[in-house]
């Protein structure tokens, strides 16, 4: 039941001002009341995201890392099959959820019942177009390529902690 709540960690306070701020987490042990009672892990994060103001997500769309707050536009370089311009994707794969004072984070995943990550297909469009140029090994013949890829753009449209 704790091994998910330990990774709930407080943010990293720089070393010259360890003093000058307050402490960002209780150094206090738990009752035997409040250890019966279910916790949820992102208790924590959710009294602290300040209505979702700083809320912020990483997840990973075809292993690719991306960090989003709400209203984020997210540029892919490529054209996500069977997304057409208006339609809502539910993206599930979020690793890391946190603000500035505290990170909950899952290696495999976190668990899609304690949050909500939705995005919009705004726009898919292409990049302007540039040459490419490729040579074989030990051939002088140089192919020149036009090259205009796909883009597809997202828009975060919501981010909450359930």
């Amino acid at each position: 039941m704790f091994a998910s709540i330990r990774s709930l960690r407080p943010c990293v306070v720089p070393r010259m001002l360890p003093r000058m701020l307050p402490r960002m987490y209780s150094t206090a042990t738990q009752s035997a009341a409040q250890a019966t009672t279910a916790v949820s892990p992102l208790s924590s994060l959710k009294i602290n995201s300040n209505g979702n103001q700083h809320l912020y997500a990483i997840f990973k769309l075809h292993n690719m890392p991306y960090l989003v707050t709400k209203g984020d536009l997210i540029y892919l370089n490529y054209k996500l099959k069977n997304a057409e311009i208006g339609d809502e994707l539910v993206l599930n794969d979020v690793t890391t959820l946190g603000s500035p004072s505290y990170t909950y984070t899952e290696p495999n995943g976190i668990d899609s019942s304690l949050y909500s990550l939705k995005a919009n297909v705004v726009e898919i469009t292409r990049e302007p177009k540039y040459q490419v140029t490729r040579t074989k090994q030990r051939q002088r013949r140089v192919k020149t390529f036009q090259v205009e890829n796909f883009q597809t753009v997202l828009r975060i449209n919501e981010l909450k902690i359930n």
